[in-house]
């Protein structure tokens, strides 16, 4: 059943970007905020995320046909529906009539308020009120995260691919959830497929409607396959942000340089530059292309040391392999810190 939604989708995604490539929908589908400073010419169609959400439904027409639903709960297949529903629709919204961050921000906090009523919440802590501030500021913080992560091509979806696939694996191993393991089987060909289209010199990007969606989703499986990993809960779980912060490395690391630069020029952290960890790369010497394979080469060995703990471990028990984690982060994220304080300095001097 899984190999043949896998294909099922792949034939299905290389059609509808086919299609949607057509010039009619390309006039149709373009960004209609283009005031903030971008790295690149906003003319491109931005119907990533529509090919991703015809994913999504496929592997829920496909549970429905096939699936037993009788241990998943009903509300979480109603909840992750709605949630990821709303948060695509969102995104085009934002993408075809530019809503400002306002109502993005009122529609993210709901998503997060659905799960936590839906039971689908981080539970790193003995404590709930915790647990739920948690869930809300990851929720919306991986939203824009991934949101800010697509500033170039072929970064935001093959980081996000990256995860998803090593949530898949993990979810395979434990034999978990099969909704789950099964939009995942649907939603990664899609990706790929995305991904062929905007590799550099891309001839489309995702758009909000595609971040938006990634993000809901891969907030949704984090909190459910790396947070919530840790079985015992003493005070807190430590080990949980660990984790999460190695499998979400780049995006997390991303999104706090440039605050942090934004924030020190006196800037908003939600107004578009040229300033990203990737565009400081470019800075710094390196091609587009090159910076999406240091990206995905970085992406896969954080992701792979998360696959390992959590699959081959006892998470409870191993520091060793969390202060190798540490170390890693520590390494990549003072990097790219140092880096974008290097590529300012170079782009006053020019």
């Amino acid at each position: 059943m899984l190999g043949v939604t896998a294909i099922v989708s792949l034939i299905i995604s290389i059609f509808s970007y086919k299609m949607l490539l057509h010039k009619r929908t390309f006039q149709i589908l373009t960004k209609k905020n283009t005031d903030s400073e971008r790295w690149a010419s906003q003319t491109k169609p931005i119907f990533g995320g529509i090919v991703f959400y015809i994913s999504f439904i496929l592997a829920y027409i496909v549970a429905i046909v096939s699936l037993d639903f009788g241990n998943i709960e009903t509300q979480y297949i109603c909840v992750l529906l709605v949630t990821v529903s709303l948060s695509f629709f969102m995104g085009l919204f934002d993408d075809l009539q530019n809503q400002g961050p306002f109502k993005k921000f009122i529609v993210q906090l709901f998503c997060a308020s659905a799960l936590i009523y839906c039971n689908v919440y981080i539970t790193t802590s003995d404590n709930n009120i915790i647990n739920y501030t948690l869930t809300i500021l990851w929720v919306i913080g991986i939203m824009n995260s991934i949101n800010m992560l697509d500033n170039m091509d072929a970064i935001s979806g093959s980081v996000s691919t990256v995860i998803l696939i090593a949530i898949g694996g993990i979810i395979y191993m434990a034999h978990q959830n099969m909704l789950d393991l099964l939009i995942l089987t649907s939603l990664i060909p899609a990706l790929l497929v995305y991904l062929y289209w905007n590799w550099h010199p891309s001839k489309m990007y995702m758009g909000d409607n595609g971040s938006q969606f990634l993000g809901i989703i891969l907030a949704i499986f984090s909190i459910q396959y790396i947070w919530n990993a840790p079985q015992s809960i003493v005070g807190i779980n430590y080990e949980s942000f660990i984790l999460v912060g190695l499998a979400f490395l780049l995006p997390l690391t991303d999104t706090a340089v440039v605050s942090i630069n934004r924030l020190a020029k006196g800037k908003s952290p939600f107004i578009g530059d040229k300033y990203h960890t990737t565009h400081n790369l470019v800075y710094m010497g390196l091609s587009e292309r090159n910076v999406a394979r240091v990206f995905i080469i970085l992406s896969l060995i954080s992701n792979g040391i998360v696959f390992y703990i959590i699959s081959f471990t006892n998470i409870a028990i191993h520091t060793n392999y969390y202060i190798i984690a540490l170390i890693f982060i520590a390494i990549i994220s003072t990097s790219f810190y140092i880096i974008s304080r290097i590529a300012h300095t170079k782009n006053k001097t020019n």
